[in-house]
Order: C-alpha cells, then sequence, then structure tokens
C-alpha cells in the first residue's frame, strides 16, 4: 500500500504547493496526485486542517493552520475533529493507528475477518450521512479520502452525488497515488492538484 510520512510532518518540498493551493483553491472537491510517497497523506491532513482552522487570517500566514487553536488541536492530536470524516481503508487505519471514533476501532479489531485493504460502501455512505449533519464547530466540514485509488468501484460511485452536488460548507480532498485508476466521473468532479516528486 502507501508508505506515510507521519501527519505532523509535511516534507519541505510540499510547502509552497500547500500554501498556493490555500490561496488558489475555490472549488468544493480536490484531487492531490503525485508518484508514490509524494507526500499525498500529510499534504491532504495539512490542508484539512487548514480549512478547518478557527484562528483569524492574520494570525493564519499564507492560510495554513494555526495549530493552536481548539480546532487545530481536535485535528492533530485527538484525531477527532467533529467535522473532519477520514476515509481510509481498515488495514490502513490499523497501521497508522487513526482512529476518529472508539466504535471505528473497536469494530475492526473484533472483526473475524482480515482488515479491508479497500474503502468500502459502508464508509462512503458513513460520509455522506457526515456531510449531511449541521457543522459543530467549524465553518465547513471536510472529508478526506486516502488512497483515493482504494475506493471499491461501488464506493466511488456513491460518492459521486457529494461530488456533483456538494452540500453547503463541505470541502473534499481526495489524495491519490494513482489518478488514472479513478473512474473518470470522479476525476472529472475534482479540481486536480500534482504534488512535485
Amino acid at each position: 500500500m502507501t508508505s506515510m510520512v507521519p501527519a505532523d510532518e509535511l516534507p519541505p518540498w510540499l510547502d509552497a504547493p500547500l500554501r498556493l493551493a490555500l490561496q488558489a483553491q475555490r472549488g468544493h472537491a480536490l484531487l492531490v496526485h503525485g508518484e508514490q510517497g509524494a507526500g499525498q497523506w500529510p499534504f491532504a491532513l495539512a490542508l484539512a486542517r487548514a480549512w478547518l482552522c478557527e484562528a483569524a487570517p492574520a494570525e493564519r500566514p499564507a492560510g495554513l493552520a494555526c495549530g493552536r487553536c481548539g480546532s487545530c488541536h481536535l485535528a492533530r492530536d485527538d484525531q477527532v475533529h467533529p467535522d473532519l470524516c477520514v476515509l481510509l481503508p481498515e488495514a490502513l487505519h490499523v497501521r497508522m493507528g487513526w482512529w476518529q471514533r472508539d466504535d471505528e476501532r473497536d469494530k475492526i479489531e473484533s472483526a473475524a475477518r482480515k482488515p479491508s485493504e479497500w474503502i468500502r460502501i459502508e464508509q462512503v455512505r458513513a460520509a455522506i450521512a457526515f456531510a449531511g449533519q449541521t457543522r459543530s464547530r467549524a465553518r465547513q466540514k471536510v472529508i478526506l479520502i486516502h488512497p483515493a485509488e482504494r475506493l471499491q468501484a461501488i464506493a466511488a460511485s456513491a460518492l459521486l452525488k457529494l461530488l456533483e452536488e456538494p452540500l453547503g460548507g463541505l470541502r473534499l480532498v481526495l489524495a491519490t497515488a494513482d489518478a488514472p485508476a479513478l473512474l473518470p466521473t470522479v476525476r472529472s468532479r475534482c479540481h486536480a492538484l500534482a504534488l512535485p516528486a
């Protein structure tokens, strides 16, 4: 699967693309793609955190997350920001130790089957339900999908409606090392951002 750079360690070659994305990105869906190991995960997470940051614009150079507000704390340390939904394959949840809810961990660890290497339809349905809920504290909600090429075909199809008709204040970031593996209809509904190698 993917090698992971720790989420709090944005590789230095991604600093300028992140600042540019925060300044230029106006659409609701962003497809972050690049070669394997380019840093799609930390980039997408840094982007989501910046979108959720509650600090005043003057306290956020180039729109980056301040790292000090309650929202930044929830998205970084506790991984439980109420306006952030992260879709990862179950096996990646286990390897990374990324648990947004205790019931997620319990469900995966107690399952009699091996953790899935795919992002399943149930996860996308939960994300769609999340998108329909009222925002809790941020100005917007964010759904992060990584690696997007691991979306099951039926899950990717279910995501289309959300990509076509996003609810107000919703942003999606799909991170991938294999953009051509995504459904063309998914790619066409996202603004593409290529990361440098």
